[in-house]
């Protein structure tokens, strides 16, 4: 669930900074006071693209929305397959820039509208009765169908059938839309001129450093023979040491204090004996003779062929020399690739149609339960007489399956069953999606339900019930809503007012959290207006001490 939300330089919001409680939580207000600006910023914070003018309150000075979530340890996975720390709490933040850019972090850990937007979608869910949604969203729709019945092996199933179909099909297309049979001429000549070329990986920078090398061997080659002398000549470095050896070993044999001495020489010895051997190495290396020319030469030549690819490094040539081999093999192999597909295409679709009636199976089962528990639900939300029935219609296979759901409705006895969306008024399509939230929140892992005017197009005893089912919601998930209904806003557990204060030069927006006698006044102000009469104020104190 929301735990917290900090708001700052977000168009009419200066500095705010709530802290949200578990149950129902409503924020009220005028109309124009800024309760849908919490909801856009709530929105930012989660990965919703953001125009890119007109959020900033100060153009100057960056936005910064924080929202913080209690998550539960199941979570864990989720975090973890994305490459985010997890945290029990955690924060996800949006930094909205002057430039008309932006930044999101999940827990301090940069990330991107789609990482904020991926987790957003397993905590909250934002509902207005503008917004179809739950239903018209197919995806949405068959992924709570699915949390009724254990079907995940029966969805990956299908899913990888599925791939495979749409891939065979795609690869099919490709093939028969291509002509690459007329640049063959053209492909055995790149390939020809790659192989003669035979780079390999790695070549180009061993040529740099040898060429690079042999511009200073001479100064190094003379360094080199100084150091051998010192070492080789008569009387040089070594020839001393061996009589220096020679005569402590005589005294090592008559007075044994000198033995650590002749020890400690003859290591001295023997590393400078292996130093000699490294410098006499390194001399004959730099004098073997290296073809500059030649080197060059080689370089040139395979620099122009980088060009003549468009590759950004030589190492890119030998990716490059595969790909023309692998275009080449497929070309003389396209008549027998197509005749595999076709095979292959015809096989997996066998097998998705298949699956995809197994994975009905299921999903009807499912149904059954969802439909009943769904027109009991209708009449916590004033709808006695509605009928509502989830129906499959059978379409062409997609990655969801081969059959679709469809809601159809009748709100009253004797009328027939249409699309939901096409039949019900806006205050009743706002009530089915209540009772859908209702029923489906026991098997929704989401923690947190925004519902943002939802109920607007209901009044008076419709209302208290639309109130009564939100409250009843909020005991299994968080349920956070803007309403303009003294019924509805009488059943939250807090009780936020926002406020649009404005002075000769400025305007900001505000939010309040309501204590009791509070609460009594703005209940009131929702039922009588900005002329508070003590009719209203005993109306709000009946529904808010109702219980």
């Amino acid at each position: 669930m929301i735990t917290r939300l900090s708001i700052s330089n977000f168009i009419l919001i200066d500095t705010l900074n709530i802290n949200v409680g578990e149950g129902m939580t409503v924020l009220t207000g005028e109309t124009g006071a800024g309760k849908s600006i919490l909801l856009g910023a709530l929105g930012a914070a989660l990965g919703n693209r953001m125009p890119s003018k007109g959020l900033l309150k100060d153009p100057s000075k960056k936005a910064i929305i924080e929202v913080s979530f209690q998550v539960s340890e199941s979570m864990r996975g989720a975090f973890e397959s994305k490459n985010f720390d997890f945290e029990l709490t955690t924060a996800f933040r949006r930094e909205l820039l002057p430039t008309g850019k932006s930044r999101g972090f999940i827990n301090d850990t940069p990330a991107k509208s789609a990482d904020l937007n991926f987790f957003a979608s397993l905590l909250v869910d934002i509902n207005s009765q503008s917004d179809s949604g739950l239903l018209q969203n197919v995806q949405e729709q068959l992924d709570l169908i699915d949390s009724f019945e254990s079907v995940e092996v029966e969805k990956a199933a299908y899913a990888a059938a599925f791939k495979e179909w749409r891939g065979s099909i795609k690869e099919l297309d490709q093939l028969q839309s291509s002509n690459e049979e007329n640049d063959l001429d053209y492909l055995e000549f790149l390939y020809h001129e790659l192989d003669k070329a035979n780079v390999k990986k790695g070549e180009v920078s061993t040529i740099e450093n040898t060429l690079a090398r042999v511009k200073d061997q001479h100064k190094y080659a003379e360094r080199i023979e100084e150091l051998n002398q010192l070492y080789s000549k008569d009387g040089g470095v070594m020839d001393q040491l061996f009589t220096l050896e020679s005569k402590l070993q005589r005294l090592a044999s008559d007075q044994s204090e000198f033995e650590d001495e002749l020890i400690e020489l003859q290591s001295v010895i023997a590393v400078l004996q292996h130093l000699e051997k490294s410098t006499a190495q390194r001399a004959n290396e730099l004098n073997q003779v290296v073809d500059v020319d030649a080197l060059q030469e080689r370089l040139s030549k395979i620099n122009t062929l980088v060009r003549k690819h468009k590759l950004l490094d030589a190492d890119d040539l030998v990716d490059k020399f595969d790909e023309i081999a692998g275009r080449i093999h497929a070309i003389h192999h396209k008549s027998n690739r197509i005749t595999e597909l076709t095979s292959l295409i015809n096989d997996w679709s066998l097998k998705v149609q298949e699956l995809g009636e197994i994975l009905q199976v299921l999903r009807i089962k499912a149904s059954v339960q969802i439909q009943q528990a769904l027109n009991e639900s209708l009449a916590s939300v004033d709808l006695p007489k509605a009928k509502l029935e989830l129906m499959w219609e059978e379409t062409s296979p997609t990655k969801f399956g081969t059959f679709k759901p469809v809601f159809k409705f009748s709100a009253n006895p004797g009328s027939p069953m249409e699309v939901l969306s096409k039949v019900a008024s806006g205050g009743e399509v706002s009530r089915v999606k209540l009772a859908l939230k209702s029923v489906l929140s026991q098997h929704m892992s989401l923690s947190c339900q925004i519902f943002d005017e939802i109920d607007t197009g209901v009044s008076g005893s419709t209302a208290e019930r639309v109130g009564a089912a939100m409250k009843a919601l909020s005991k299994r998930q968080q349920v956070i809503t803007i309403t303009h209904l003294p019924q509805v806003a009488a059943y939250g557990h807090q009780h936020w007012k926002v406020e649009k204060i404005q002075t000769d030069t400025t305007t900001n927006t505000s939010v309040t959290s309501l204590n009791d006698s509070e609460r009594v006044q703005e209940v009131a102000r929702m039922l009588s207006g900005a002329l508070i009469t003590n009719a209203a104020l005993k109306q709000a104190e009946v529904l808010l001490y109702r219980d």
